[in-house]
């Protein structure tokens, strides 16, 4: 296909990707966009970008497809170790000492390829050796149907472990295991307290479980401010009153309206006076 993408069709697929996902994608990315769909309109034998935007617009599968090319997922293991320090030596074991009949819940909300809800197991798993009385459950979500099947997969290998390798050897000798095709593999133990589903974050989570953390990290800088707001007001009603909220290095709620405090870098808990003092403005 020798046809360009238009200025008109380019904005018309940026109005679609919003539309569908919340994310706003940035005026100067037409070639990202254009290098992202050639092959699948390639591959579908259209003569153009506006007829694969045509049939995107009216085909709810194809949908599915045009998520998983447009959407941007990158992560590795122990992405910014002191976060995990922090769970691993100050959140777990107070939690754990407020609510020792508790099975600990934990929510990653922009999963993509599930490193992140993998770490979170290890060091899950890691606490409940010192502590057998411990339980955990980690749910992972992504947009993309892609992304849920990789961690649903969950084999893992190159730059995407290196810094677990680095950062905690010992961890990654216990509780990763090599497969035959060459990649890694949590243990069964971890794995059979993860589950992953397709979500999009500008729609309701469709779990009646309140979560003890939730981790939305490196995601809502793809959103802008009154889409940023939305998405914290549908996972607010989700995490418990003592549960904390994870954002990514990059982030902050500083500059919007939400029912969150701020309680240290990157960390934030609900607001028990949030709604009174929407109503002293």
């Amino acid at each position: 296909m020798d046809v360009a993408l238009s200025e008109k069709c380019f904005q018309d697929f940026l109005k679609l990707i919003h539309d569908l996902t919340g994310i706003t994608i940035a005026q100067n990315r037409t070639s990202m966009v254009e290098g992202r769909l050639r092959k699948r309109i390639a591959a579908l034998s259209l003569a153009s970008y506006e007829s694969y935007l045509k049939l995107v617009k009216e085909d709810r599968s194809e949908q599915v497809f045009f998520v998983d090319l447009v959407t941007t997922n990158e992560t590795y293991f122990y992405r910014t170790p002191r976060i995990w320090d922090y769970l691993e030596q100050k959140f777990l074991p107070e939690w754990y000492a407020k609510n020792p009949k508790k099975v600990f819940t934990a929510w990653s909300a922009a999963s993509s390829s599930g490193e992140e809800a993998h770490t979170l197991g290890v060091i899950c798993q890691f606490f409940k050796e010192k502590n057998p009385n411990f339980l955990y459950q980690v749910v992972g979500t992504d947009i993309s149907n892609e992304m849920v099947g990789l961690c649903q997969q969950g084999k893992y290998s190159g730059r995407s472990v290196e810094s677990f390798k680095n950062l905690r050897p010992e961890l990654f000798e216990k509780y990763m295991k090599p497969t035959a095709d060459g990649m890694y593999q949590a243990v069964s133990e971890i794995k059979s307290r993860l589950r992953f589903s397709q979500h999009n974050l500008f729609r309701p989570l469709q779990i009646q479980d309140k979560f003890d953390l939730v981790l939305i990290r490196n995601v809502l800088i793809y959103f802008k401010g009154p889409d940023q707001e939305r998405v914290i007001s549908l996972i607010a009603p989700k995490i418990s009153d003592d549960g904390i909220l994870v954002i990514g290095e990059s982030e902050s709620l500083s500059h919007i309206q939400t029912s969150f405090k701020h309680q240290e870098p990157l960390i934030y808990k609900l607001d028990p006076t949030f709604n009174s003092k929407l109503k002293a403005g």
